[in-house]
């Protein structure tokens, strides 16, 4: 039987060769190895699946219903990224929120509890940290400041359950708005034909050299390959604020950092070294480019809170810095934050009763290209000055004025500046402009019978 069965390929094969057919040749493995199957081995390590429980919607608004007790649990799923080797993992905010029983699954199909450390809403990002007792295997950031439309990417994620499933695609569009509701708005989206499913949110998207270039979030119910990613660079400078010093040690060290171009490369340089601080006191300046800290190679900002978060008061970091031509080790030794004074944030927030984060121009251009950024606004307190104005959960808080002054809001310190000039104090109202779903609206900001201007003059 065995025989007949090669005598009758034998006769196929014969047969194609006779209509003309080339013979099928054996494949080499070595020409199989495309770029996008390295890029998807080097990265899949770093790729973890997020599985969470939470009780079902209820109807009943009474919450000590025995209904309420008795709600089912139904099961989340969601993807993260491996940022940091001691167990930083990044997702988004919507996968782990208001959930119970985080667990990580890693690629080696080993499975540990995380916690949540942070999140911001308006980004839709959380930061999660696991324990593993090893070193786990973080992935290469990359910069979407030179993506390019046509550009090949691939997706990994925990697709409707799949772990790991890998998806490749191109970028179809860049600097995409959504608006999903009043109180989420992504702005500034990668578009991708990569398949996106449910259970890929918080997973990476890369490119062909395996950098992580975005974070998959949406995709467009009722359509074929439109989905979207957050942009590394965006997603970069929040992580570096939930993962700084300040937040995660209760530390602080004065370097404030910028990614820049470097011909082919980058680099990053410091653009401030605050005043006082223990980085002032090291002898940084600003220009210094910072090569590394410790042992760690810094390649963005936010490897210097990284290298730092370990760092204790007392103890001493070395940090490389290239300064013209030669490199140079500054000992640095970062000091407990003086807990009493509060930051522009909080202030703003106990003043107007608004809580803001900054966002970059992209988030604004639609509404105008002259908006350099603004203040996104993430909470507004009931009877403050923010809430009696009608400033919303949502709205991007652009510029104030106070008769023919004009001032941008680009940072908390900026509504500080402000609120500290005479005329606020004589007129006791501003006007202010906000960008809400793309347009510019402007509105009076009172602030007779608050105590404002009382808690800046202390």
């Amino acid at each position: 039987m065995r025989r007949g069965r090669e005598r009758l390929w034998t006769w196929a094969f014969l047969g194609l060769a006779a209509l003309g057919w080339p013979a099928p040749r054996p494949v080499l493995a070595g020409s199989r190895r495309t770029p996008v199957v390295e890029a998807v081995q080097k990265v899949q390590p770093s790729v973890v699946s997020i599985s969470s429980e939470k009780k079902a919607a209820s109807t009943n608004r009474w919450p000590f219903s025995a209904e309420e007790s008795q709600r089912p649990r139904v099961s989340g799923m969601g993807t993260g990224v491996i940022l940091d080797c001691r167990g930083y993992i990044l997702t988004n905010h919507h996968v782990v929120d208001k959930v119970q029983g985080i667990e990580v699954h890693l690629a080696d199909g080993t499975v540990f509890p995380a916690r949540l450390l942070q999140f911001d809403e308006a980004m839709d990002l959380a930061m999660l940290k696991v324990d593993a007792g090893r070193p786990l295997p973080a992935i290469t950031l990359g910069t979407s400041a030179d993506l390019m439309v046509g550009e090949d990417v691939i997706t990994i994620g925990n697709a409707f359950g799949y772990e790991n499933t890998v998806s490749i695609g191109i970028i179809s569009a860049l600097n995409r708005n959504v608006t999903l509701s009043d109180e989420q708005v992504y702005r500034n989206l990668v578009q991708t034909d990569a398949c996106i499913n449910p259970g890929n949110s918080g997973g990476p998207l890369i490119n062909v050299d395996g950098e992580l270039i975005g974070i998959n979030v949406a995709v467009r119910a009722g359509a074929q390959g439109i989905g979207f990613a957050l942009p590394i660079d965006d997603v970069k400078a929040v992580a570096r604020e939930m993962m700084s010093t300040r937040r995660l040690a209760g530390t602080w060290h004065g370097l404030v950092a910028v990614e820049s171009r470097t011909g082919p490369g980058r680099a990053v340089v410091l653009s401030e070294v605050q005043p006082g601080s223990p980085a002032e006191m090291a002898g940084f300046r600003p220009g210094d480019q910072v090569v590394c800290v410790g042992d760690l190679k810094v390649t963005t900002p936010l490897d210097i809170e990284r290298g730092l978060i370990d760092v204790a008061p007392g103890q001493k970091a070395q940090v490389v810095v290239r300064r013209g031509t030669q490199d140079q080790a500054l000992p640095i030794e970062p000091q407990s934050l003086p807990r009493a004074l509060p930051d522009a944030a909080d202030q703003v927030w106990r003043m107007l009763g608004l809580k803001t984060t900054p966002v970059s121009p992209e988030y604004v251009v639609a509404a105008s290209p002259k908006l350099r950024g603004g203040l996104y606004i993430q909470a507004v307190s009931p009877n403050s000055p923010g809430a009696h104005a009608s400033i919303q959960k949502g709205d991007i808080l652009v510029g104030m004025n106070v008769g023919l002054r004009h001032w941008e809001t680009i940072q908390p310190d900026n509504i500080l500046f402000i609120l500290r000039q005479s005329e606020v104090a004589q007129s006791q109202t501003m006007q202010f402009y906000i960008v809400r779903r793309n347009n510019i609206h402007q509105g009076t900001m009172s602030l007779a019978g608050f105590p404002a201007s009382n808690l800046l003059s202390r």
